[in-house]
């Protein structure tokens, strides 16, 4: 009985061996996130929840376009969760079968508006497309000290300001597609197209991601923009004389979390999507990205306070925006 009894323990110590080195092994296996709004906004966000969840992590940040490219085209990539970057990336991804269903319970609080119906990506925050002018840049212009700032996308077309406008890239910006899906859905294809381009052929080049164009309007490269108002109010709060303007019918973007289906480590996943859900997480990413939060009952950065959303396109889908993306870039590539 006596010998019956070691070979019992024995087997139990084996086990819980075993079992130590497999969950020792698990909770050391980093958890892997496509970033595609800044880098130190991501950054914050991971670093508080590893040490929340002693959970380790690799960051790779990357624009809403390359991030599509990678995400849709390679079969495995090992990338856990996507954070950030406009609804229909993570629209994109529920059409093609490359993410997962995952409802947290800390979405309950967000509003239906904010996040897919079916689970497969929920919204962390939300942003609107405006305006931006250094109006440092403006004032010392001979040729447009006396013209008043650009309120809608047209005034960006006046012969004074040839060359001294941006926009991004629709076609590696997810800021750039947001602008050409919203004039789509607005004023329909043609003009938007045509809109597009004249805004092109008026900028002194169109940049690789959103984030490129504020940081040119901030030193003075050019005197006004198009971009997400969070990335102009980004330099304006370091000191930078940018004045911000959203235009009428402007689109905008819920940026959502979504898991990845070809991922290695869906439990961690799982419990990030809590943790960016969460009031604490809101607060922190909201006061840092100059974004309106999607949780009710959390104060606005100061600097988004006189912030007007009226003029927003209310009536934006970003399942279309996701649906047509291929025919429109397609469109927009032909007129080059």
């Amino acid at each position: 009985m006596w010998k019956k009894g070691i070979v019992i323990l024995i087997l139990a110590a084996a086990a819980f061996i075993g079992y130590s080195f497999y969950s020792e092994k698990t909770s050391s296996q980093p958890l892997k996130v496509y970033v595609i709004f800044q880098e130190d906004e991501g950054r914050i966000l991971l670093e508080k929840f590893k040490k929340k969840a002693n959970q380790p992590y690799e960051m790779i940040r990357m624009s809403s376009g390359e991030a599509s490219y990678h995400l849709l085209t390679i079969e495995k990539t090992g990338i856990d969760v996507v954070l950030g970057g406009p609804a229909d990336l993570h629209e994109q991804l529920k059409n093609k079968g490359k993410s997962v269903h995952y409802t947290s319970y800390m979405a309950d609080g967000i509003s239906a508006q904010y996040k897919d119906k079916e689970g497969y990506w929920t919204g962390m925050y939300m942003g609107a497309l405006a305006i931006g002018v250094n109006q440092t840049v403006w004032r010392q212009d001979p040729q447009l000290a006396s013209l008043p700032l650009p309120q809608k996308y047209e005034d960006l077309l006046r012969p004074e300001l040839k060359g001294k406008i941006e926009i991004p890239d629709p076609e590696t910006s997810g800021t750039g597609y947001t602008l050409l899906a919203s004039l789509a859905q607005q004023r329909g294809e043609d003009e938007a197209i045509q809109l597009m381009q004249a805004l092109k052929k008026q900028s002194s080049s169109t940049t690789f991601a959103g984030i490129t164009s504020a940081q040119r309007l901030a030193v003075g490269d050019v005197a006004a923009v198009v971009n997400f108002l969070g990335d102009q109010l980004r330099f304006k709060n370091s000191g930078y004389d940018i004045n911000s303007y959203i235009p009428p019918q402007a689109g905008w973007e819920i940026g959502a979390v979504s898991i990845l289906k070809s991922g290695n480590n869906t439990a961690a996943a799982q419990k990030f999507v809590d943790f960016v859900l969460s009031k604490e997480a809101q607060t922190e990413y909201m006061n840092t990205a100059f974004s309106f939060p999607v949780l009710p009952n959390i104060t606005v950065n100061p600097l988004l306070t006189p912030v007007k959303l009226e003029n927003l396109l209310v009536t934006y889908r970003f399942d279309i925006a996701a649906r047509h993306r291929e025919q429109l870039l397609n469109r927009w590539r032909l007129v080059k």
